[in-house]
């Protein structure tokens, strides 16, 4: 009898003592988690656009941590991937059969200002991902802000001609939030890059 006694009180403060070891673990891991999230948060709320920066990057706060570098490159990322999807879209409609020639001009002008920005938002990331191992930081950053600033004007280009040109109004609407997005992108990651301290 004593020792079933024994072994159940045993049981319990082991039981107890597992239960306090794993709490602490759990409620540090939901407190990480917190402070990548506030380190996205407040990165954002500094940016240009900081609705679109939260849609676009909170997601990868666990990934980013408090590092950024990473959150550069990850806003670099969705930019490209965003302006590889407008692309895309872009072509298919100047190649549509539908539309007025002023129109086909227009978009295919467009589609060449994507892919120019596409090509400086590669090499952007290109110079981030290579900072950690340069010895000329500087440089290294001086070249991203370059390509970005680059990769905005080509989107601006962009946007200009769909208000300046006379395109037709449901044209308009599928392409021009995209590529507005596309540059407001852009400017954040620009402002991501210029607040780099190294």
């Amino acid at each position: 009898m004593e020792q079933t006694k024994f072994l159940s009180l045993f049981s319990l403060i082991f039981m107890a003592m597992a239960i306090l070891v794993v709490v602490p673990a759990s409620s540090s891991s939901t407190k990480t988690t917190k402070t990548y999230t506030n380190f996205v948060k407040t990165s954002c709320n500094s940016t240009t656009y900081p609705s679109i920066c939260l849609t676009y990057l909170l997601p990868y706060a666990t990934a980013v941590k408090s590092n950024p570098q990473r959150l550069v490159k990850h806003a670099l990322s969705a930019t490209l991937k965003s302006a590889a999807t407008t692309r895309v879209t872009v072509l298919k409609l100047a190649k549509a059969k539908n539309i007025t020639k002023g129109d086909a001009a227009v978009l295919k002008d467009c589609v060449e200002e994507i892919q120019d920005s596409i090509d400086e938002i590669k090499n952007s990331l290109k110079a981030i991902s290579s900072l950690k191992s340069s010895a000329n930081k500087k440089f290294v950053i001086s070249n991203a802000q370059t390509w970005t600033s680059a990769a905005i004007t080509d989107e601006n280009t962009c946007i200009d001609e769909f208000s300046e040109e006379n395109v037709s109004p449901a044209i308009k609407s599928k392409i021009r939030n995209s590529i507005i997005r596309i540059a407001r992108l852009s400017s954040n990651a620009l402002y991501l890059i210029n607040h780099l301290n190294i």
